[in-house]
């Protein structure tokens, strides 16, 4: 079974077997109809399209942030809709540096699911290496009924982040890129800046020049700074919870230890009148 990384050429010997279900998470923050039509145009054979908004996230509230979590009976709806279970080898695809499915992938790991991995190149690598592509959507699955629930040790709040930052208790993991980091650009959210605290680790570093993920040895070598140190925990955030996970994706495919995700991440900080805010002033 696959459980963070599988390559277009792995994907094609086993995406006929019984128990394999692809899912199609193309999506774009700022034209978010887009993902869903490309799907509808092209996607590749049999997979079914998952929406970060409606199918991964929950309502949007005052302090949730941008992105928080779907409630889990609704996410267990959905898994169950799709036929997933034990025994399902679920793979994953995006075309956005596999930004918005390594979040359906964290989510999967969320509740316990391990056998899911992200096709690693998304989409593009799939078109180009010529493999079979459709616009067909109508599947039949094996509906399921299992109850999942949230393993709440992989997840921080706001409140607990302040306190352990305040006791420098955690790393504190910034996905975003350098320039959002650092308060010089916004383009989404309200207040420009950084977390006091925060280490900048752009998600896109994770990858090579091509847009696959580079190999172990230098994911781990990027994160070898948190490796050992198990004195404080590593959290991943970013700005709305979702390319977070990609590091979080990169560490466990390289071996680094387990990690956190601050769901809320900037977007829910910077909800609170008093939050700490580092950058361009």
């Amino acid at each position: 079974m696959y459980s963070t990384i599988i390559s277009s050429k792995d994907l094609s010997n086993i995406i006929h077997e019984k128990n394999v279900i692809v899912f199609d998470c193309r999506f774009n923050l700022m034209n978010k109809t887009q993902g869903y039509e490309n799907y509808l145009e092209s996607h590749i054979e049999n997979s079914h399209y998952i929406n970060l908004e409606s199918d991964l996230s929950s309502p949007v509230t005052k302090h949730s942030g941008r992105h928080p979590l779907k409630e889990i009976v609704d996410f267990s709806n959905i898994l169950n809709y799709h036929g997933v279970n034990n025994n399902t080898q679920i793979i994953v695809y995006d075309d956005n540096n596999s930004a918005m499915c390594a979040r359906f992938w964290w989510m999967l790991r969320l509740v316990g699911i391990k056998n899911c991995a992200v096709l690693d190149g998304g989409y593009s690598s799939w078109v180009s290496n010529q493999h079979a592509v459709s616009s067909n959507t109508s599947f039949i699955s094996e509906k399921q009924n299992i109850k999942y629930s949230y393993n709440q040790g992989l997840l921080i709040t706001t409140e607990a982040l302040k306190k352990k930052l305040k006791n420098n208790l955690i790393y504190l993991l910034d996905a975003r890129d350098t320039e959002r980091y650092l308060g010089e650009s916004e383009p989404i959210d309200k207040k420009a800046g950084h977390i006091h605290g925060a280490i900048n680790m752009p998600f896109k570093n994770n990858l090579d020049s091509s847009g696959h993920f580079k190999n172990k040895p230098e994911l781990m070598e990027m994160f070898q700074e948190f490796r050992n140190d198990s004195s404080k925990d590593i959290v991943n955030m970013c700005g709305s919870g979702v390319t977070a996970c990609h590091n979080y994706l990169a560490m466990e495919h390289s071996g680094i230890r387990e990690s956190k995700i601050y769901v809320g991440s900037w977007s829910a900080w910077i909800s609170h009148e008093d939050a700490i805010i580092e950058g361009v002033k």
